[in-house]
């Protein structure tokens, strides 16, 4: 989601991908990492305090649109397994749960720009989003 907030690699195929997605969907976690993003980026100057108002009033205009999956019980534990057999760090593991969970009601793309992740997701039938970095 982040880099649909600042420019960084993969902020133009992001984009595109937005455009042309019709929904978005991410675990509760999401919220968190962004906001966060944002707000070190503003204590390490790379962004004004104006623009973190800016970028986090377009988190939260993205973040209303979004399909998003609940912190449970159950996306914890399918997120530990998924750390254990992909060696995930745990955010990744927690996104990687939520989409497989969306995925039994839909066929999802999984745009990620981490290679670890996006293995991790191409073995389990994920179409990636960008098809290649």
């Amino acid at each position: 989601m982040i880099k649909l907030l600042v420019p960084e690699t993969g902020s133009d195929e992001a984009h595109a991908a937005y455009a042309e997605a019709s929904s978005i969907l991410c675990a509760s976690v999401g919220y968190v990492e962004a906001t966060s993003v944002l707000a070190r980026m503003r204590k390490g100057e790379r962004i004004t305090s104006g623009q973190l108002r800016e970028k986090q009033e377009i988190l939260e205009q993205l973040w209303r649109s979004a399909g998003v999956h609940a912190t449970s019980d159950a996306l914890v534990d399918s997120a530990a397994r998924l750390a254990r057999e992909d060696a995930l760090r745990a955010y990744d593991a927690v996104h990687l749960a939520a989409a497989l969970s969306f995925a039994q009601a839909e066929p999802l793309e999984f745009a990620c720009w981490d290679r670890e992740l996006r293995a991790a997701a191409k073995r389990r039938g994920f179409a990636l989003v960008p098809e290649s970095l």
